[in-house]
């Protein structure tokens, strides 16, 4: 207890690098290390129309992949990157015109997609420093009703600051780091009511990261933990300018529309937590839990032109293609399920 108590005082900066473990050294230099797994997770039930207990059947399925490729090329420098891959849909049973249960077009209920390349020069020192690359998207993005956009957004930062290894072990590790970043911001959103038109644009943000990883075996070793917090608050934003008069424009256009204009402003939160317990080599156990507090998206389309278009349909379309990238609460995702995996190497 002690030491998980000393771990989150180091990650939260509380403690100095004084009383940090002096044992963590670089790996020796050697060949390139690989990773790969895959896994599919499988939920399914259905149930007759007469079924008494008037219960609705579904089905669910989650294929990921993680790969993972790092070496330690020499004394002073690591390079580590890993690439997660996710989808999955669930389709339910519903009750039709005439009593029966038929099955529903399947929702999307995972998608992901996530690169990362890390190098840092391990000096050995109290900190090491470092830059990062960082990509993710979605296959598809559904959060607009008017129709789907594959690959939407594309973020894509850059970062370099100080890093610190907080312990390492063969099976555990945390690592947490502190830099200066810069995004990319590559969308395409809908501009008319009925979906037809979509534009392309670039919204670019900078600011500053904070980010800690931890993999830590529970339970003598039958439960492995990774989690991963990010910090992301944002100093610069090029539609910021923009974002003021879309803000005025639209509130005097509709009374008691709340100010948006500062919500760039507001840091990111992004706290992923997986639970694996393997039943077997190849079945195993998954809880996933993931809160994620982002006020406003800067992947939103800023246009002062649609803001106060004199065609009400087009203003009244913009306005919904604006507000569902405001998200005043934090955003909370647990999905539980069994499922296979395949170590491939």
């Amino acid at each position: 207890m002690k030491r998980k108590l000393l771990l989150l005082a180091l990650a939260l900066g509380l403690v100095p690098a004084s009383v940090q473990a002096d044992d963590v050294k670089p790996d020796a230099p050697g060949p390139w290390k690989f990773g790969q797994t895959l896994g599919l997770n499988l939920a399914q039930s259905a149930f007759s129309s007469n079924w008494s207990g008037g219960d609705q059947g579904s089905f669910t399925w989650v294929l990921t992949s993680q790969s993972a490729a790092r070496r330690q090329f020499s004394e002073k420098f690591n390079w580590a990157n890993q690439l997660k891959l996710a989808f999955g849909q669930t389709s339910k049973q519903n009750h039709a015109t005439n009593g029966e249960l038929v099955w529903d077009s399947p929702d999307k209920t995972t998608d992901q997609l996530f690169l990362e390349s890390l190098g840092r020069w391990t000096t050995g020192g109290a900190v090491d420093p470092y830059v990062a690359l960082t990509a993710e998207s979605q296959f598809w993005d559904e959060s607009d009703p008017r129709g789907k956009i594959t690959f939407n957004p594309v973020k894509i930062k850059e970062s370099a600051g100080i890093s610190r290894v907080l312990y390492k072990t063969e099976d555990a590790g945390a690592l947490t780091r502190l830099g200066a970043a810069y995004r990319q911001i590559y969308s395409r959103a809908f501009t008319d009511p009925l979906g037809q038109d979509i534009r392309s644009f670039t919204n670019n943000d900078g600011g500053i990261e904070w980010q800690t990883d931890m993999k830590q075996p529970m339970l003598g070793k039958k439960v492995l933990y990774k989690g991963s917090l990010l910090v992301y608050q944002t100093l610069t934003y090029s539609e910021s300018d923009n974002l003021k008069n879309v803000d005025a424009i639209l509130i005097a256009a509709y009374p008691g529309r709340t100010s948006i204009a500062d919500f760039w402003k507001a840091p990111d939160v992004n706290f992923q937590n997986t639970f694996t317990a393997e039943i077997t080599k190849s079945l195993n156990v998954n809880l996933d839990v993931q809160w994620v507090y982002d006020k406003y998206d800067v992947a939103a389309l800023v246009d002062p032109a649609l803001a106060s278009s004199p065609d009400q349909a087009v203003r009244d379309a913009y306005v919904l293609q604006l507000d569902k990238n405001v998200r005043k609460a934090g955003q909370f995702r647990e999905v539980m399920a069994i499922g296979l995996t395949y170590r491939m190497f």
